[in-house]
């Protein structure tokens, strides 16, 4: 997803490496030395290496297949469900109300778990910056030095898996691609000079043949890996742009989940409703958690691992943690904020696992299970502003047998706090939120979603569905 948690905190650092051993002895400052307790941090050896023709992604010589997350937030919880790897976006020193966890702190999170970590560099966006313009030579020399002390700086640390080189900052003009991408290759083998033990990708907004895959071949060369971000139903048109494009390196998914929020129209399923939401946008009607769920299984077993034998080195479920970006802010999270687990974890330790997850999360089956007013989200529902006595729904159920408790809340379309996750509901409106039929107060003129979370607090698993609204 553009520009997702892509904060880089920059400084220039004193450091020093001496020797061209396979484990680098670095000056890393406080505070992030890569050592616990009394152990020497040794990194482990990643490499992509072809098997029987095929390729791999090799750890320490074994090959390693990638089941991972990319995160925001619950680092340490994929290792739990079966997963090995997270991702990150950018480098952080500094934590901050947004982006609670420093990379140093993921690092280790991970490397306490038995995780690996896809390390983000974040890159200037080629929507915003010109890399061909020599005004800007000494910006671009600079954020090279960073990325230098930032790999000098991590490279010894056992968690790491491999480098990405940005997150989506390509651009669609083949020509401004022609130009990123020479400096892509400078990093690249900058990275490479730097540390031997970890290889280098570049993750892409799509598989685009002729403006991505076929200039990226020709000009960077260093690039070891290449990562797609894709949603349903897109994934499986990337194996089939990789064949095309004549890619003869290995290949990942970095992210993928059920139907971007870009990708809807009036005649997809779900859907957008006809009003203006937020920002001149359109409203957009949203699947359940249990919807959504069936999708990330779906992808991963089409799309991802039935393409192990063409090159596909596995994948990362987005998004591990709760949203404080996008849209609609209920989208993409596979955590509520009390670290509740929704359905689609379930289905991805499964695929992660090969094991059917005991006390699985609870299920609203469909949209048609949660009605306002007797009306559904995909009919488009209107209520008058201020109007008193509305209702509101939901049926759901327990698979675990376990009672399960509702907490309604409404929100304003396009409101978030100021960590930009989604705000608690708006006071006032709800008489008891705490039952599966409500009653409530409509807000004043505007749009809003109705939200219903549906616990199992036994076992820490959510349901979630959601109805927009417009006040008139």
């Amino acid at each position: 997803m553009k520009k997702m948690f892509n904060t880089i905190i920059t400084f220039v650092a004193a450091l020093a490496f001496v020797g061209c051993n396979d484990v680098r002895e670095s000056q890393i400052p406080t505070p992030s030395i890569p050592f616990f307790e009394d152990e020497v941090a040794k990194p482990a050896k990643f490499e992509t290496k072809k098997v029987d023709g095929v390729w791999r992604l090799m750890k320490d010589g074994e090959v390693f297949y990638i089941n991972g997350a990319a995160t925001n937030n619950f680092y340490g919880e994929v290792a739990k469900w079966g997963g090995n790897a997270v991702r990150t976006y950018g480098i952080k020193e500094v934590a901050d109300e947004k982006t609670p966890y420093t990379t140093k702190e993921v690092l280790d999170e991970a490397y306490e778990n038995g995780l690996y970590v896809n390390v983000g560099l974040g890159m200037k966006d080629c929507d915003s910056f010109d890399y061909s313009n020599p005004a800007n030579a000494e910006a671009i020399a600079q954020q090279l030095e960073n990325h230098r002390t930032w790999v000098r700086r991590f490279r010894n640390h056992p968690a790491v898996m491999c480098w990405s080189i940005g997150n989506e900052f390509e651009s669609g003009d083949k020509a401004i691609n022609e130009v990123y991408f020479k400096y892509v290759e400078e990093v690249a083998k900058m990275i490479h000079e730097e540390d031997p033990n970890h290889p280098t990708t570049i993750a892409f907004s799509n598989a685009d043949v002729t403006k991505k895959l076929k200039p990226l071949m020709e000009i960077a060369p260093s690039i070891d890996i290449l990562s797609v971000n894709s949603y349903y139903n897109g994934v499986g048109g990337v194996a089939k742009n990789v064949a095309s494009a004549g890619w003869d390196k290995p290949w990942m998914i970095t992210e993928f989940g059920p139907i971007g929020t870009w990708s809807l129209t009036t005649s997809t399923d779900p859907k957008t409703l006809p009003w203006t939401a937020a920002n001149n946008k359109k409203a957009l009607e949203e699947l359940t958690s249990t919807e959504k769920a069936a999708f990330y299984s779906l992808i991963w077993t089409r799309d991802i691992k039935a393409n192990e034998n063409k090159g596909c080195i596995g994948s990362f479920i987005f998004l591990w943690g709760f949203q404080t970006h996008g849209e609609v802010l209920s989208w993409y999270g596979l955590f509520d904020k009390q670290k509740n687990s929704f359905g689609g974890v379930d289905e991805i330790s499964a695929c992660w696992t090969g094991k059917t997850v005991e006390n699985p999360a609870p299920r609203i089956e469909n949209r048609s299970k949660m009605t306002l007013n007797g009306k559904i989200s995909t009919d488009g529902v209107n209520v008058v502003a201020g109007s008193k006595d509305n209702t509101a729904t939901v049926e759901a159920t327990s698979p675990t047998g376990k009672p399960l408790t509702y907490r309604w809340l409404i929100n304003k379309e396009g409101e978030a706090l100021s960590n930009g996750s989604m705000p608690d509901g708006i006071e006032g409106l709800i008489a008891d939120n705490t039952k599966a039929t409500i009653t409530f107060t409509a807000p004043a003129a505007g749009a809003y979603r109705l939200y219903v979370y549906v616990t199992d607090e036994a076992n820490h698993k959510v349901a979630m569905a959601c109805i927009p609204f417009l006040a008139k």
